[in-house]
Protein backbone atom coordinates (compact mmCIF):
# COMPACT_ATOMS: atom_id res chain seq x y z
CA UNK A 1 0.00 0.00 0.00
CA UNK A 2 1.07 3.30 -0.65
CA UNK A 3 1.60 5.66 1.98
CA UNK A 4 -0.19 9.11 2.74
CA UNK A 5 1.01 11.54 1.28
CA UNK A 6 3.37 13.92 3.08
CA UNK A 7 3.38 18.00 2.72
CA UNK A 8 6.28 20.32 3.69
CA UNK A 9 5.96 23.62 3.98
CA UNK A 10 8.61 26.02 3.69
CA UNK A 11 10.31 27.66 6.18
CA UNK A 12 9.03 31.28 6.53
CA UNK A 13 9.77 34.12 8.47
CA UNK A 14 7.96 35.31 11.80
CA UNK A 15 9.12 39.14 11.78
CA UNK A 16 11.62 41.39 10.53
CA UNK A 17 15.21 41.66 11.82
CA UNK A 18 16.45 44.60 14.00
CA UNK A 19 18.80 45.62 10.67
CA UNK A 20 15.82 45.91 8.39
CA UNK A 21 13.41 48.05 10.53
CA UNK A 22 16.93 50.35 11.25
CA UNK A 23 17.41 50.34 7.69
CA UNK A 24 13.37 51.43 7.40
CA UNK A 25 13.59 54.10 10.21
CA UNK A 26 16.45 55.48 8.48
CA UNK A 27 14.80 55.94 4.97
CA UNK A 28 11.37 57.20 6.89
CA UNK A 29 14.13 59.70 8.47
CA UNK A 30 15.19 60.93 5.31
CA UNK A 31 11.84 61.07 3.62
CA UNK A 32 10.33 63.46 6.32
CA UNK A 33 13.42 65.16 6.50
CA UNK A 34 12.96 65.98 2.97
CA UNK A 35 9.12 67.16 3.12
CA UNK A 36 9.83 68.97 6.00
CA UNK A 37 12.53 70.98 4.68
CA UNK A 38 10.08 71.59 1.34
CA UNK A 39 7.32 72.99 3.67
CA UNK A 40 9.49 75.29 5.66
CA UNK A 41 11.16 76.59 2.27
CA UNK A 42 7.86 77.26 0.75
CA UNK A 43 6.30 78.92 4.15
CA UNK A 44 9.58 81.07 4.18
CA UNK A 45 9.20 82.22 0.68
CA UNK A 46 5.91 83.06 1.43
CA UNK A 47 6.46 85.16 4.40
CA UNK A 48 8.87 87.54 2.22
CA UNK A 49 6.58 87.66 -0.11
CA UNK A 50 4.14 89.03 1.95
CA UNK A 51 6.63 91.45 4.01
CA UNK A 52 7.93 92.79 0.96
CA UNK A 53 4.35 92.97 -0.84
CA UNK A 54 3.66 95.04 2.44
CA UNK A 55 6.73 97.59 2.27
CA UNK A 56 5.76 97.78 -1.76
CA UNK A 57 2.67 98.93 -0.23
CA UNK A 58 3.42 101.45 2.02
CA UNK A 59 6.13 102.92 0.36
CA UNK A 60 3.83 103.34 -2.73
CA UNK A 61 1.07 105.17 -0.67
CA UNK A 62 3.36 107.38 1.25
CA UNK A 63 4.99 108.68 -2.22
CA UNK A 64 2.02 108.78 -3.55
CA UNK A 65 0.20 111.21 -0.85
CA UNK A 66 3.73 112.94 -0.83
CA UNK A 67 3.07 113.57 -4.73
CA UNK A 68 -0.42 114.96 -4.23
CA UNK A 69 0.23 117.17 -1.34
CA UNK A 70 3.63 118.81 -3.44
CA UNK A 71 1.60 119.51 -6.25
CA UNK A 72 -0.72 121.22 -4.77
CA UNK A 73 1.45 124.07 -3.10
CA UNK A 74 -0.51 127.00 -2.59
CA UNK A 75 0.16 130.36 -2.33
CA UNK A 76 -0.67 132.13 0.60
CA UNK A 77 -1.05 136.12 0.94
CA UNK A 78 1.07 136.42 -1.81
CA UNK A 79 3.89 133.89 -1.24
CA UNK A 80 4.94 130.67 -0.85
CA UNK A 81 5.58 129.04 2.04
CA UNK A 82 8.32 126.30 1.94
CA UNK A 83 10.99 125.53 4.17
CA UNK A 84 13.44 122.25 5.61
CA UNK A 85 14.39 121.93 8.97
CA UNK A 86 17.10 119.41 9.93
CA UNK A 87 17.28 117.57 12.99
CA UNK A 88 19.28 115.02 14.56
CA UNK A 89 17.54 111.62 15.92
CA UNK A 90 19.76 109.32 17.35
CA UNK A 91 23.40 109.27 14.85
CA UNK A 92 21.13 109.97 12.03
CA UNK A 93 20.16 113.06 10.36
CA UNK A 94 16.59 113.61 8.86
CA UNK A 95 14.74 116.71 7.39
CA UNK A 96 11.86 118.54 8.28
CA UNK A 97 9.63 119.46 5.48
CA UNK A 98 7.36 122.03 5.65
CA UNK A 99 4.68 124.07 3.13
CA UNK A 100 1.27 125.61 2.14
CA UNK A 101 -1.14 123.56 0.22
CA UNK A 102 -4.15 123.10 -0.68
CA UNK A 103 -4.46 119.18 -0.26
CA UNK A 104 -6.09 120.05 3.28
CA UNK A 105 -7.40 116.31 4.09
CA UNK A 106 -10.32 116.63 6.76
CA UNK A 107 -10.42 113.88 9.69
CA UNK A 108 -13.34 115.45 11.40
CA UNK A 109 -16.97 116.85 11.39
CA UNK A 110 -15.57 119.94 13.08
CA UNK A 111 -12.76 120.03 10.70
CA UNK A 112 -13.08 122.36 7.73
CA UNK A 113 -13.47 120.37 4.31
CA UNK A 114 -10.71 122.30 2.83
CA UNK A 115 -8.63 125.36 2.34
CA UNK A 116 -4.70 126.16 2.32
CA UNK A 117 -3.25 124.08 5.38
CA UNK A 118 0.40 123.82 6.85
CA UNK A 119 1.81 120.20 5.81
CA UNK A 120 4.58 118.80 7.84
CA UNK A 121 6.37 115.81 6.97
CA UNK A 122 8.81 114.33 9.27
CA UNK A 123 10.73 111.34 11.11
CA UNK A 124 10.28 109.77 14.24
CA UNK A 125 11.64 107.11 16.11
CA UNK A 126 9.23 103.81 15.46
CA UNK A 127 10.16 100.14 16.79
CA UNK A 128 11.87 98.32 14.20
CA UNK A 129 12.91 101.52 12.22
CA UNK A 130 11.79 105.38 11.91
CA UNK A 131 8.26 106.43 11.04
CA UNK A 132 6.74 108.78 8.65
CA UNK A 133 4.24 110.92 9.44
CA UNK A 134 2.38 113.76 8.14
CA UNK A 135 0.69 116.49 9.95
CA UNK A 136 -2.34 118.41 8.17
CA UNK A 137 -3.33 121.68 9.75
CA UNK A 138 -5.72 124.96 8.44
CA UNK A 139 -4.40 126.91 11.76
CA UNK A 140 -0.60 126.36 12.26
CA UNK A 141 1.77 128.70 12.05
CA UNK A 142 4.42 127.38 10.06
CA UNK A 143 7.31 128.80 11.75
CA UNK A 144 6.40 126.57 14.88
CA UNK A 145 7.45 123.60 15.89
CA UNK A 146 4.69 120.71 15.71
CA UNK A 147 4.08 117.61 17.79
CA UNK A 148 4.65 114.06 16.86
CA UNK A 149 0.83 113.52 18.33
CA UNK A 150 -0.38 116.10 15.41
CA UNK A 151 0.03 113.63 12.32
CA UNK A 152 -0.71 110.16 11.46
CA UNK A 153 1.34 107.57 10.56
CA UNK A 154 1.74 106.82 6.88
CA UNK A 155 4.54 104.13 6.73
CA UNK A 156 6.73 102.62 9.32
CA UNK A 157 10.02 100.09 8.58
CA UNK A 158 11.82 103.82 7.66
CA UNK A 159 15.48 103.48 7.36
CA UNK A 160 15.90 106.97 5.58
CA UNK A 161 14.18 109.52 3.83
CA UNK A 162 16.15 112.52 1.47
CA UNK A 163 14.87 115.12 -0.50
CA UNK A 164 16.44 117.33 -3.29
CA UNK A 165 15.44 120.66 -4.35
CA UNK A 166 15.49 121.70 -8.51
CA UNK A 167 14.81 125.17 -8.64
CA UNK A 168 13.71 126.73 -11.98
CA UNK A 169 17.02 126.43 -13.82
CA UNK A 170 17.62 122.94 -12.93
CA UNK A 171 19.93 123.49 -9.91
CA UNK A 172 20.07 120.79 -6.90
CA UNK A 173 19.36 122.08 -3.56
CA UNK A 174 20.02 120.34 -0.34
CA UNK A 175 17.72 122.37 1.51
CA UNK A 176 14.98 124.76 0.14
CA UNK A 177 13.62 128.45 2.76
CA UNK A 178 11.06 130.54 0.56
CA UNK A 179 11.69 132.90 2.98
CA UNK A 180 15.16 133.68 2.79
CA UNK A 181 17.25 136.22 1.58
CA UNK A 182 19.88 134.55 0.64
CA UNK A 183 18.99 132.53 -2.33
CA UNK A 184 16.78 134.68 -4.77
CA UNK A 185 15.73 131.69 -6.58
CA UNK A 186 14.00 130.45 -3.00
CA UNK A 187 12.78 133.70 -2.11
CA UNK A 188 8.90 133.28 -1.73
CA UNK A 189 9.03 130.37 -3.83
CA UNK A 190 8.73 126.62 -4.08
CA UNK A 191 10.96 124.29 -6.06
CA UNK A 192 10.24 123.65 -9.78
CA UNK A 193 10.59 119.78 -8.49
CA UNK A 194 11.72 117.47 -5.84
CA UNK A 195 13.26 114.18 -6.09
CA UNK A 196 12.35 112.04 -2.83
CA UNK A 197 14.50 109.20 -2.05
CA UNK A 198 12.54 106.38 0.54
CA UNK A 199 14.69 103.92 1.62
CA UNK A 200 12.84 100.92 3.69
CA UNK A 201 13.86 97.96 6.00
CA UNK A 202 13.93 94.73 4.62
CA UNK A 203 13.26 91.79 7.02
CA UNK A 204 14.59 89.36 4.61
CA UNK A 205 17.91 91.25 4.61
CA UNK A 206 18.37 94.26 6.58
CA UNK A 207 21.85 94.81 4.97
CA UNK A 208 19.88 95.73 1.86
CA UNK A 209 16.93 97.95 2.39
CA UNK A 210 14.42 98.74 -0.26
CA UNK A 211 15.02 102.33 -2.09
CA UNK A 212 12.01 103.94 -3.61
CA UNK A 213 12.14 107.00 -5.57
CA UNK A 214 10.12 109.41 -7.35
CA UNK A 215 9.94 113.02 -8.82
CA UNK A 216 7.53 115.62 -8.67
CA UNK A 217 6.90 118.62 -10.53
CA UNK A 218 5.62 121.30 -9.17
CA UNK A 219 3.21 123.34 -11.87
CA UNK A 220 3.20 126.60 -9.91
CA UNK A 221 6.34 127.54 -8.30
CA UNK A 222 6.71 131.25 -8.30
CA UNK A 223 3.88 134.49 -7.26
CA UNK A 224 4.19 136.20 -10.20
CA UNK A 225 4.17 134.75 -14.00
CA UNK A 226 7.22 134.23 -15.80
Amino acid sequence: MFGQPKFRMAAGKDGFTLIEILIAILILGIVLSTVYASYTGTFRIIREIQSDAEVYGMARSALDRMARDLQSAALWRGAFTFKTKSYTLGSREFVRLIFRSSAHIAFGDKDAPDGISVIEYGIEEGKGGYTLSRSDSLYRDPEKESSPSDGFLLCNRVEALTYTFYDESGKEHESWDSGTTVVEMQKKRVPAAVLIRLSMISETDPKRPHLFMTRVRLPFNRPEAP
